[in-house]
Formats: structure tokens, sequence, C-alpha cells
């Protein structure tokens, strides 16, 4: 016997090897609930920082003019969130409340979220509108480079993109193509293309992205607390002692 952990949404990338896994009798599970404040809460903090110019200064305080970079207000801007799953909502429930309005679009209406002025949107208003974006979707055959160079062209031209979720999700090279051509104001990145294989450091990606005084660039450390890694510790082993006792797991992914 043998179990292999991975988060919810990391099961569909290269670094499972499902093949290998059925060969050898492995069962695979998840682990879909774990503390998700840790990446609402750096999701919220992103766009708080992205918002008041944040990375440019921290990048060249003894160069950056403050007249320049002028920040913006929470109240101001309109927010999208793509995704309304536990984490997209509780993002978009947090800066509604902080005054924000806020945008969404799913595969479902959330009445509860809907209640509270959140409205829900199709994917092209999303992006025309949102002056602040946050993707908050697995990524699969539908999402994959879903944010590509065509729908990176309807964003407006200050707009800032947030993503915590996967890196494949966002086409790289038609964001950097933009980013060169002066688009956006800033970007938050915690996921990006290649990050599994390639690492962080070594990413070509990063190498061009990390140019760019107005891009946040983070090595998929959105979900790293101790409640989250705590956790994930603890269903990954309730997971496996529920396939040894049991037979099964309530969260086994492949078998």
């Amino acid at each position: 016997f043998s179990s292999l952990q991975c988060s919810v949404n990391s099961c569909n990338l290269p670094n499972i090897n499902f093949e290998f896994a059925e060969k050898y009798h492995l069962t695979i599970t998840n682990v879909p609930d774990y503390s998700p404040e840790s990446v609402s809460h750096f999701t919220v903090m992103s766009v708080l920082m992205l918002l008041r110019n944040l990375p440019r200064y921290l990048d060249s305080p003894e160069t950056t003019q403050r007249k320049e970079f002028m920040g913006r207000e929470l109240t101001e801007v309109t927010v999208g969130i793509y995704g309304a799953g536990r984490l997209g909502s509780l993002v978009a429930k947090t800066l509604k409340f902080m005054g924000a309005r806020v945008m969404m679009n799913s595969r479902s209406l959330k009445p509860e979220l809907i209640g509270s002025g959140i409205e829900f949107v199709d994917f092209k208003q999303l992006l025309v509108e949102s002056d602040v974006l946050s993707i908050h979707v697995p990524l699969n055959k539908q999402t994959f480079h879903k944010f590509d160079f065509d729908n990176l062209s309807l964003m407006k031209q200050n707009a800032i993109l947030i993503n915590t979720a996967r890196g494949e999700i966002v086409d790289t090279s038609a964001l950097i193509t933009h980013l060169q051509q002066g688009k956006f104001q800033g970007l938050a990145l915690d996921a990006l293309e290649d990050e599994d294989t390639k690492g962080f450091a070594t990413n070509p990606y990063y190498q061009s992205l990390h140019k760019f005084e107005n891009v946040l660039l983070t090595p998929h450390i959105a979900y790293f607390t101790k409640a989250a890694v705590r956790d994930i510790a603890i269903t990954a082993l309730e997971n496996a002692r529920d396939i040894v006792i049991e037979g099964k797991s309530e969260n086994t992914v492949v078998q």
C-alpha cells in the first residue's frame, strides 16, 4: 500500500504521475479544505499593495518619485473575481465588506453572495469592467490559458491582475507581451507556468517578469501558513489511515 497526497487543484498538473500510480496500485487523494483564509487574506493583501503601487517603491525606494505613482483606494475600484468557490467567495465577501464594488464570474450563481450585493456577470464583462481581477479557479481543460492574449487585451490598460491559483491559467508569454506594451498597473503572481517542473528561481518566465518593477512575484506561498500546513498534514494522514483501515477515502482522486 502507498498513498500520494496532493492539494485539490494540483492533481491535474504533470507532476502527478497517474500512470505510475495506477501501475503500482497507489491511491491518490487530495486535501480539499485547508484554511481558505490563508489564500484569501494573501489575495486581499496583494490587492491593496498593488492599488498603492508598493512593488515599485519596494523595488527602488530611493529613486521612485512618489507623485508619479499615486495610489487608488479600494472604494474607488471594481474588483472582479473569476471563480466562486470557497476561496473566491471569501475574497469577494471580504473586499465587498471593505467597500469595493465586486463582480464574479462562475459556473453557478451563489444566492448568498448576490444577497450581499455582489454582482454575477459573464466572463467578457468581468474582463472589461474590472479594475482588479483575481483568479480563483482550478486548472483544467476549460481554464488552461483562459487568460490568453485576446482576453488580456479586453482588460483595462491600468488593470491589476492577481493569480494565486495555477500558473497555466494565464498565457504567460502573452502576459509578458502586454507588459512590454505598457499594459497593467500591477501584477501579483503567486503561481507561474512550469513552476513545478523547472523550479521558481530558474523559471524563464520568472526571469522575464522579474524585470518589471510593477510585478509582485512569490513562489507559491499564498497558502503557506502554520494553520494551512497543519490542516494539510492532518487531512493527508487521515486519508492514508482511512485507506489502510477501510480501503477507501472520501478524498480519493484516482484509485
